[in-house]
């Protein structure tokens, strides 16, 4: 089977920082992330969930700026 590149946009490389250089692949059941400016390779197989940050209120008030 052929390896399925998809390119990050906005995405900057942990390794070397550049930026819309990083790319996912997919290869059957096993998937990583190449950066193309440096050739850093990192496995997201084992990589933990991303957790979503814990809700915060928001309180909206009226402006009281008096004209």
């Amino acid at each position: 089977m052929a390896v399925k590149r998809q390119f990050i946009a906005g995405a900057a490389c942990p390794a070397c920082g550049a930026v819309d250089r990083v790319q996912r692949c997919l290869d059957g059941e096993r998937i990583w992330m190449e950066c193309v400016a440096c050739g850093m390779v990192r496995d997201l197989d084992d990589a933990p969930p991303a957790e979503d940050p814990p809700a915060q209120p928001v309180t909206l008030r009226p402006n009281k700026r008096s004209h």
